[in-house]
């Protein structure tokens, strides 16, 4: 669980790889965001909801890998919130059948853009479009709580896979770009393992930003 500056974000591993969903809930209004869909996540979500006596009020996909998508339709239909994804990753909620799990189609609600804004409560994050991974990837920055939940976008010590369908080794390095950008302190809540920060990843980044090649 991570709380800085007004929001409360608790990780809710799932699935058969332990894809991380996250709740995001503002402390003050009790109203939350869950990012991602793992397989198996709807029950454990909905125990944290609970514990923290939050009401969702949307449901917001970082890409559309099947393990991070589901439960996707599930999750929206039991609290009847809206499903938000990038365009260029929704296909996938549109036919899910090549997933090696059985997942259900998923209805989009709304389609995200790079500089979007969310509200939540009396914070706001902009959706900043990060591909590389995957070519709708998005990250979720709440700058004035200093938080970044991206997804697959930015590990510890590294980044998500490049070498499958979609992906884009030359995107990863001007996602990689753009994130230098952002300030050391800003905590980064992936899709799968421990949280870690811009500043304690900053050294490689810069690297990779320089050179222009991903890490061997």
């Amino acid at each position: 669980m991570t709380e800085n500056d007004g929001l409360t974000a608790i990780q809710v591993p799932a699935g058969p790889l332990a894809t991380n969903a996250w709740v995001i809930v503002e402390q003050a209004g009790q109203t939350a965001f869950i990012v991602d869909a793992p397989p198996e996540s709807l029950d454990a979500i909905g125990q944290a909801l609970t514990e923290f006596n939050a009401r969702p009020v949307m449901l917001i996909l970082t890409h559309t890998h099947w393990d991070h998508i589901g439960d996707a339709e599930a999750i929206r239909t039991a609290y009847g919130i809206p499903l938000a994804v990038h365009a260029l990753d929704r296909w996938r909620l549109d036919d899910p059948s090549d997933s090696p799990v059985p997942i259900a189609p998923a209805q989009v609600d709304r389609e995200l853009v790079d500089g979007d804004v969310l509200e939540l409560g009396n914070w706001q994050c902009t959706v900043l479009h990060t591909p590389g991974h995957s070519p709708g990837q998005i990250s979720l920055y709440f700058a004035d709580n200093g938080i970044l939940v991206g997804g697959d976008t930015l590990f510890p010590n590294g980044y998500g896979r490049t070498d499958i369908p979609g992906a884009s080794e030359e995107q990863t390095v001007e996602t990689i770009r753009r994130l230098l950008e952002l300030p050391d302190e800003v905590k980064v809540l992936n899709g799968h393992g421990d949280a870690t920060t811009i500043g304690r990843e900053r050294p490689w980044m810069r690297h990779v930003a320089e050179t222009g090649q991903l890490l061997g």
